[in-house]
């Protein structure tokens, strides 16, 4: 499996995707023997993957939902209205995530980077950080961006770890506990990281021992995932109605950066309360209002309720 083979196949029509992530599903679901269950966000992507199983392969495949306590309401809501879903509830809380361990910012993988570098007594895993080589064999690997090296010295922690400990441990127990095997709506176009996990992958099934799972929607896009709700007028979650383009965790400030219209900006629209909150909580004596406002004044952007007024506002 090649980068090209991957970006061949996401330019196949929709019904060609269709029937892929069902033979996938299919195939997925003999070889492994096990019970299958939907790993479901109440998101449009987990919301296509659902209907895909229950439509195509069998109706009765239960999704389960982790409610990690900053999941949006209307999130909740939706998850709630639909048929079959168990939900389970992470063993700590986003507080105490955030205090222990740091805040989600930039990126999964320079989040990562930073913690190490921040924390690594290896001279040579901290060189790598720096820059991106391993000086005796002269390798590429996880060099942390030059404009946010500053964030090494900073009086507080970044961590990609909230995913681990608020989503990623629930459904390891889960699966421990039921013996069940989860289908995924995770599509590789969604970041390099995801890319290099499906040609590692060598395609949508994984059946290592610890990782049984199963990824139909690979190929799919973003363009795909909204002409398949049109197409079988599937409901959806009522925030993309209200501007969202992602549902995930209402203080994730991965990419929070980069993007045009403010996830934050969103949130503080629909859920003030919520918005100040998340503002308030700490890693060491830093709140999550000042460790944002550094990474974003970095790129020239504001806090939604910190951006001046421009002339005409005034």
């Amino acid at each position: 499996m090649t980068i090209e083979d991957l970006k061949n196949r996401q330019k196949w029509t929709l019904s060609q995707k269709i029937d892929h992530s069902v033979g996938t599903i299919e195939s997925f679901i003999a070889k492994t023997g096990k019970i299958p269950y939907v790993s479901f966000s109440g998101g449009k992507d987990s919301t296509v993957l659902l209907d895909i199983v229950r439509r195509f392969v069998n109706r009765d495949i239960k999704g389960v939902f982790c409610n990690t306590g900053n999941e949006y309401p209307e999130i909740v809501r939706f998850v709630r209205s639909t048929e079959n879903v168990t939900i389970i509830r992470p063993e700590i809380t986003v507080r105490e995530v955030i205090g222990k361990y740091g805040f989600p910012l930039i990126s999964k993988e320079q989040s990562h980077s930073i913690r190490q570098a921040k924390t690594t007594k290896s001279e040579k895993l901290l060189y790598i950080r720096l820059h991106g080589t391993d000086k005796s064999k002269g390798l590429l690997s996880g060099k942390i961006a030059d404009r946010w090296q500053f964030l090494i010295k900073q009086p507080f922690m970044i961590s990609e770890q909230c995913c681990e400990y608020l989503k990623k441990r629930p459904f390891t127990k889960y699966n421990k506990q039921t013996g069940e095997v989860p289908i995924l709506g995770v599509m590789a176009g969604e970041s390099n990281l995801r890319e290099r996990e499906y040609i590692r992958r060598g395609g949508c099934n994984s059946f290592q021992n610890n990782h049984i799972e199963s990824y139909p929607i690979s190929i799919w896009t973003e363009a795909d995932i909204w002409d398949y709700l049109r197409k079988f007028k599937v409901p959806y979650c009522e925030l993309y109605d209200n501007g969202h383009r992602r549902t995930g965790c209402m203080f994730c400030g991965f990419g929070a950066h980069i993007e045009k219209v403010s996830r934050f900006e969103m949130l503080l629209k629909l859920h003030p309360k919520a918005y100040e909150c998340f503002m308030n909580y700490k890693n060491g004596d830093v709140t999550y209002r000042e460790a944002l406002r550094l990474v974003l004044s970095k790129v020239g952007k504001y806090l939604p309720d910190e951006r001046p007024k421009t002339l005409f506002e005034e």
